[in-house]
């Protein structure tokens, strides 16, 4: 358990900036090189629902059709299949991840840095999918510190202000790169 502590006190501290990261992957769409944001999460977990909700909240406000989302809730494994044929050459899973953080914080991690078992709140290991059906693609999962996960809770505060925040980020970049064009 103390070996598990350390590993998600050095994810906080290495990637806990998120944003350039971030910026620099949506950035870097293209026709040729789309980006792929999948949310993941259950409608009645509470916070877990987080990455689907950033989702649901971006439909209708992405101004370039070289980033496209896709909504997988709690069952990315139904979604893989459309992800790969839309061809990103990056990957981003939207989800709630117990990091030993204070709600609502955020961390960009590689996929490729973490270990099974990964720290999300699903039980598929989203690690084993990707690279297994998406071996070519550079896949990295915006984590986001969930606060409560019963049933039927809705986001907590700390949560959706989180939730905010990116998807406020996300069209900000893109209309700033869509300008800069």
């Amino acid at each position: 358990m103390a070996e598990l502590e350390r590993t998600y006190e050095k994810t906080l501290s290495t990637h806990a900036n998120w944003q350039p990261r971030f910026r620099q992957i949506l950035a870097s769409a293209s026709p040729t090189a789309k980006v792929a944001l999948v949310g993941v999460g259950h409608p009645m977990r509470g916070d877990d629902f987080v990455g689907s909700f950033i989702v649901k909240t971006l439909k209708n406000k992405i101004p370039t059709d070289e980033v496209v989302l896709f909504d997988s809730e709690d069952g990315i494994e139904w979604v893989i299949s459309k992800i790969k044929n839309s061809d990103p050459r990056h990957l981003v899973l939207l989800d709630a991840c117990q990091m030993n953080a204070g709600p609502g914080e955020i961390a960009l991690i590689p996929l490729a840095e973490t270990s099974y078992p990964f720290f999300t709140t699903h039980g598929i290991p989203l690690k084993l999918l990707t690279n297994t059906l998406l071996p070519s693609v550079e896949t990295s999962i915006l984590a986001i510190q969930p606060n409560r996960m019963g049933l039927n809770e809705g986001l907590s505060q700390a949560v959706l202000g989180a939730a905010n925040s990116i998807s406020n980020f996300v069209v900000d970049t893109l209309k700033e790169s869509e300008s800069n064009a």
